[in-house]
């Protein structure tokens, strides 16, 4: 995982790189005196080249929030309405950066979209950077890689080949190397329009791209480019508190106790994927029944998503949430 560097941090290396650079010059007799300032050059460059994701950042996040992709956002995203004013703002900040630095385009072919029952939009594009904004707003600090570009399909695709077929039923996929896929119509699904934010609890349908976007949490620092539902950046303690926790709800799931998608026994980064979707798309529910796999999942994300539900209910909230601490 990369994480924020601040630009400060980064401005003070180079004071080093050039610090450095000018010590070596001096302690070389040959070298005349008049070439010791030009050492500031190289601190100069590491500075340019050292920066450039946290400079560019910054200057993206200089232009005003789309009105369009906020109207989006109030009609498909129910997390998002659910944010308080800070929590709004580094929503929409996430989400300007996702789409600045990521890539993201329908699967190359006309033919295969002119049957699709809906073309590929911008809408689509900001639903897309939702997902990921959703796992990101309490961890300020983590970076998603850049390599990677995201692929939407018209519909479903073939685990084998990734070819639109009749027999073809994968949603989404992640691999250690390669771009992300996704279905279309799978993600819509997970952003149906709200049309009665009072309406009676139903049960929120699957979200395919929070559920791949764990993935790519899952594989970054995994050994040998496999996930293996836990993901290795985080520290040593909240792994293996993490570790743990997985056991148990694989054994609920076997036992058919559990609220987590029976999906999550395929294998382990299945199961750490079907219960982050839990977590932000039922998170009262799992709160409720699963409270120790909440807590954990609470703390790895620094997120009470149940509490912005009931934010007047205090005497139910768990006496593991807390408030949010934003870093930046």
């Amino acid at each position: 995982m990369q994480v924020r560097t601040p630009l400060g941090t980064y401005a003070a290396l180079g004071c080093l790189v050039a610090a450095a650079t000018a010590l070596a010059l001096l302690v070389v007799p040959e070298v005349p005196r008049w070439l010791v300032p030009a050492a500031a050059l190289p601190g100069l460059l590491y500075y340019l080249v050292a920066s450039r994701r946290e400079r560019r950042r910054r200057q993206v996040l200089r232009q005003p929030f789309p009105l369009a992709w906020r109207e989006v956002l109030l009609r498909r995203v129910p997390f998002y309405r659910h944010l308080s004013v800070q929590e709004s703002q580094r929503f929409e900040e996430e989400i300007q950066i996702f789409l600045a630095e990521h890539t993201i385009y329908p699967v190359p072919g006309i033919e295969l979209w002119r049957s699709a029952p809906v073309r590929f939009t911008e809408e689509h594009r900001v639903l897309i950077a939702a997902s990921a904004a959703t796992l990101l707003i309490g961890r300020p600090e983590w970076r998603l890689p850049t390599t990677r570009d995201i692929v939407v399909y018209p519909t479903s695709f073939s685990e084998q080949d990734y070819d639109i077929s009749q027999a073809g039923h994968a949603l989404g996929m992640v691999h250690a190397q390669g771009p992300i896929l996704l279905s279309l119509p799978a993600l819509l699904r997970g952003y149906p329009p709200i049309s009665n934010e009072d309406a009676a609890w139903t049960e929120p349908p699957p979200n395919v791209g929070i559920h791949e976007f764990a993935h790519v949490l899952d594989l970054i620092g995994a050994d040998h480019g496999r996930p293996t539902g836990i993901p290795g950046f985080v520290g040593r303690r909240l792994r293996e508190r993490l570790a743990r926790q997985m056991a148990l709800e694989r054994a609920r799931l076997e036992a058919g106790r559990s609220v987590l998608d029976p999906y999550g026994l395929k294998n382990d980064a299945e199961l750490f994927a079907v219960s982050v979707e839990a977590f932000f798309m039922d998170p009262l529910r799992l709160r409720t029944l699963h409270a120790e796999l909440y807590e954990v999942l609470a703390e790895l994300f620094n997120q009470d998503p149940a509490g912005r539900l009931l934010p007047a209910h205090w005497l139910l909230r768990p006496w593991f949430a807390a408030p949010v601490r934003y870093v930046a």
